[in-house]
């Protein structure tokens, strides 16, 4: 299937860094997709391993064109940010160097943005099928249970960066968004895409079918985690500060663009951000959540230890 296919091009950015483990894995699986992006921009954030060599081999055997540029290294939000701002107008998809993705990942995506007006921001997620490091099957992940929105995207994130795509109108938002950012990055570049989009009144497409084979191994950035791990790792992010830490760092970078949201959404960040600074106003409760009962649980938990200034 044509990139373009009468319409908007395709383009998918990758951040890389000492991905040799995996990456001619991943690569292969974009060059395979049922509908073929028209570009692929990588942003390699100082690899001291092979990387290079296996870009400069892909670069030559790749069907579509491949541009490789020097990262900022300054982590990796600030890497996806340099990405980002490369993009040409139409649509973006985000990759990471370490997963698989399956052949329709691209078609899905946008055969969903493309039911949505072009001149309303829209981002499309999916659920995920966990493997280990040899990609060995471990499980879904599941969809949301209570939606999407940004009462949930202030504490929450749905839409992980490696099953995100923008529409157009989406993209020239978060590229003039992050020109507001200065010092303020945020911690996590696809949290803070869901949070602007839902903070605009944006639509969030979320695909209960997998498309993207989400590789866990030591050296991953954020892993799925499972069980009894995970939510022990939860609760202890609760507690030592951790997250509440996350959600001031998105708050205040999406602060930097709070005139782009909507009313409701400006007025929610401005409540959010007393709670955190441990001012919060009693006469008007704060509207936030998250997906399943126990998380809203910790989210209660961990903000009324901001309200009564405990880290």
């Amino acid at each position: 299937m044509d990139a373009l296919m009468g319409g908007d091009p395709i383009t998918v950015l990758m951040a890389t860094c000492n991905g040799v483990a995996y990456l001619e894995q991943q690569l292969h699986s974009i060059t395979i997709q049922s509908c073929q992006p028209s570009q692929l921009i990588i942003s390699d954030d100082g690899s001291t391993d092979e990387t290079s060599h296996i870009l400069a081999r892909f670069i030559n055997s790749a069907p579509f064109p491949v541009t490789v540029i020097t990262g900022p290294q300054k982590g990796v939000a600030q890497n996806m940010l340099a990405l980002q701002a490369l993009a040409p107008q139409g649509y973006v998809a985000f990759a990471d160097q370490d997963d698989v993705w399956m052949l329709d990942k691209l078609a899905r995506a946008v055969n969903a943005l493309s039911q949505i007006p072009a001149n309303h921001p829209a981002l499309y997620t999916a659920c995920r099928i966990i493997t280990d490091a040899d990609m060995n099957p471990q499980g879904i992940t599941k969809p949301p249970r209570r939606g999407p929105g940004f009462a949930n995207a202030l504490v929450q994130n749905i839409a992980p960066g490696n099953t995100i795509m923008l529409n157009p109108a989406a993209l020239v938002l978060a590229q003039s968004a992050a020109r507001d950012l200065q010092a303020r990055t945020p911690h996590f570049h696809d949290w803070w895409l869901y949070q602007l989009v839902t903070g605009v009144g944006g639509n969030i497409d979320f695909d209960p079918t997998p498309t993207v084979y989400y590789r866990q191994h030591k050296g991953n950035y954020l892993g799925a985690g499972q069980g009894i791990v995970r939510k022990l790792n939860r609760l202890k992010a609760v507690f030592d500060g951790t997250y509440r830490k996350w959600l001031l760092e998105q708050a205040l970078a999406l602060e930097c663009s709070s005139e782009r949201l909507s009313e409701e959404s400006q007025n929610q960040l401005a409540q959010f951000l007393q709670t955190l600074n441990g001012t919060p106003n009693f006469g008007q409760p704060l509207q936030v959540y998250r997906q399943s009962m126990s998380e809203q649980f910790l989210l209660k938990l961990s903000l009324a230890s901001y309200r009564f200034g405990t880290p």
